[in-house]
């Protein structure tokens, strides 16, 4: 590979700090309320727009834009998870995968150009393609599992508990002993943890003490709702020794009935190594900021295992813990361009935006002044993270703080394979469990959202529709999809769906594409991982704080009432209730000022990487399609040049 040499001494470095979900709205009136001083002072002296997304507007397409510069019809993801042409049309992948990436990113791009580059949890990077960039686990994916984990988080609870939990193991009082075995070896072994209820002044209190398998051994007892410090043990996981990391929480404790009632939380356990590339950079990384939780989603808080205090102190700290890993780089790795995501102000909004928002059928005023104060104050962390990563750069060197999409209240979700079903392009061989018959289906929405694809024949294994008859069966589903009205309000929460012929306006193209696009109503979902196909055939269902889902995503079952709210589904542009669609960016660099050029209209978000490049003087990744931002007589790009069929059955 041709690398180009500098001068290090006169490198300008550049760190982009991604908040995923960020929204503008909020942004905008925290910052204007004080809050957020150090995202103001960008504002005010650097420069700031709402972004436009591309669609259909969620994390790995959207990072992937911002990272590569390209449109998804171009970088290949072009929805949340990936079909590959000739495989079963429900056959999925996942969008955040280096491997999904059909272009060259901006790490990439610069280290060709001999910066030293680094991600951190960034979508797209792992595992890492220029055997260049160094990489810090994970894929920036929101999951609750990862790949590198030693053992999900997890919780124990007396009977009396357990049955109001989800997954809660079962723990005896007033003595017991916890074994935390490594969650993806049945033959894996790992610490045994005793729990006792002991007698105190207050009636009774939790010690846990390690017995074996822990490097440094304790004993500790337990305050509610605090995290004890960090644990490090050896687990025997694949036959091989890891040390891993782990803390435990003493969510619940109550003596006055007859039988004591405890709730034990324990996080995500992660290994001290092989969590990088090169092998011993996150080790050095654990030990320089300490240890790494690479999921801080609402894991605990939807089965009930801990608070949203809770919920929310596990998230500041990841997030804490990104900056400061993306400064050891800087500082004690000579990295010129740090590039890191924290993707917990998205599980935030998933989690509470109906809380915020009058418009959303969660909303409860008596409550909404008590969520507002923890929104704030992951905002607030938000700012902080800027703030320090701004402490590690000059004057000269530049900051680049985006979001990939914002947030819109979810009033309703639909099922659009239950409205195939229904219309008779989707037919079934069983509804018990659901099976679905291909060799008389002959559309089929997927993996996820926006995206409809026909079963055709020479191209899918399964095909039946000739592809003469291509073009008649697009409009077929276009038909279904955009005539069907809510009978509750008349409105067609399909907005319109177009050919993929005309997908090129939206940026989608390409065989991993579908045939027909389908664009949401504002406040309308149609994600198919929300609302599969179910056998009672409903089509829609209003979002209610009675309609309980207690599936994870990619089970195949409904969980679209757990997400308050919504993205990705509809226009980059729409707007509602409190929320948009609307992505953050600011700029801190020295090209930029408070001309009229800032908060102007049509910025999108591929944008980003060419305006990297430029500012630093460098060529942008290979495949860029968007406009560097800073050169006045440039206007943001608006589309890319396509040509192409989809009818050819290959």
């Amino acid at each position: 590979m041709l690398v180009f040499q500098k001068e290090r001494s006169m490198v300008r470095k550049v760190v982009l700090l991604g908040l995923d979900g960020a929204v503008p709205t909020l942004v905008e009136e925290y910052a204007k309320q004080g809050l957020l001083p150090n995202l103001r002072g960008l504002m005010e002296a650097g420069y700031y727009t709402r972004a436009l997304s591309s669609f259909p507007g969620v994390t790995p397409i959207n990072w992937g834009c911002i990272s590569t510069g390209a449109y998804p019809g171009t970088h290949g993801v072009v929805d949340f998870e990936i079909h590959e042409p000739g495989e079963p049309l429900d056959a999925k992948h996942s969008g955040f995968s280096s491997q999904a990436l059909k272009a060259e990113t901006i790490w990439e791009s610069l280290s060709r150009q001999g910066y030293r580059t680094a991600t951190v949890n960034f979508p797209g990077a792992w595992p890492p393609r220029d055997g260049v960039t160094k990489t810090i686990a994970g894929e920036g994916s929101p999951s609750s599992h990862s790949r590198f984990e030693i053992r999900a988080s997890s919780c124990f609870a007396t009977a009396n508990r357990q049955w109001a939990l989800r997954d809660a193991d079962l723990l005896r009082m007033p003595r017991d002993v916890i074994h935390l075995c490594p969650e993806w070896d049945a033959d894996g072994i790992g610490p045994h943890i005793a729990v006792d209820l002991e007698p105190s002044a207050d009636g009774g209190q939790v010690r846990i003490r390690s017995i074996d398998h822990v490097v440094t051994p304790f004993d500790y007892v337990c305050e509610v709702n605090r995290f004890s410090p960090w644990f490090y043990g050896q687990f025997v996981v694949q036959g091989r020794v890891r040390e891993g990391t782990f803390r435990i929480l003493l969510s619940h404790i109550e003596l006055t009935n007859e039988e004591p009632e405890v709730i034990l939380y324990v996080s995500q356990i992660m290994p001290t190594d092989e969590i990088s590339r090169p092998d011993d950079l996150g080790a050095k990384v654990v030990e320089h900021v300490g240890p790494m939780i690479e999921n801080s989603g609402a894991r605990g808080y939807e089965r009930g295992w801990v608070s949203e205090r809770v919920f929310l102190e596990e998230g500041i700290y990841k997030g804490q813990w990104l900056v400061r890993a993306a400064r050891y780089l800087l500082e004690h790795d000579d990295a010129d361009a740090v590039f890191v995501k924290w993707h917990f102000l998205d599980h935030l909004a998933h989690e509470f935006w109906g809380q915020i928002d009058a418009m959303s059928p969660w909303y409860e005023l008596g409550r909404s002044t008590h969520f507002e104060a923890i929104f704030q104050e992951a905002y607030r962390a938000a700012d902080a993270m800027v703030g320090k990563l701004l402490e590690a750069l000059a004057p000269e060197d530049i900051l680049v703080v985006v979001s990939d999409h914002g947030q819109l209240p979810h009033l309703k979700a639909m099922s659009i394979n239950n409205l195939l079903w229904n219309t008779g392009l989707i037919r079934l061989k069983s509804q018990d469990p659901m099976v679905v018959d291909w060799d008389r289906t002959r559309a089929y929405a997927g993996p996820c959202l926006g995206h409809v694809h026909i079963n055709l024949k020479g191209r899918d294994p399964q095909g039946i529709v000739n592809p003469e008859d291509y073009s008649m069966v697009q409009s077929e589903i276009i038909h279904a999809l955009t005539n069907w009205t809510d009978p509750d309000t008349g409105v067609r929460p399909v907005q319109f769906a177009v050919p993929i012929e005309e997908g090129h306006v939206f940026g989608q193209w390409g065989p991993r594409a579908g045939d027909v696009l389908y664009f949401m109503e504002a406040g309308y979902t149609g994600d198919i991982n929300w609302f599969p196909l179910t056998s009672d055939g409903t089509v829609l269902l209003p979002m209610s704080r009675d309609l309980i889902a207690t599936a994870d995503y990619g089970e195949g079952k409904f969980i679209a009432s757990k997400f308050q709210s919504a993205h990705g589904c509809g226009l980059p542009t729409r707007r509602l209730g409190r929320g948009t669609e609307e992505a953050i960016l600011f700029v801190r660099a020295s090209e930029f000022d408070t001309s009229p050029l800032s908060n102007r209209t049509g910025v999108r978000l591929v944008d980003v990487a060419p305006t990297i490049a430029a500012l630093l003087g460098k060529i942008p990744p290979n495949r860029s399609e968007g406009c560097p931002l800073f050169r006045r007589d440039t206007p943001a790009a608006f589309g890319v040049a396509y040509t192409g069929s989809r009818g050819e059955g290959s």
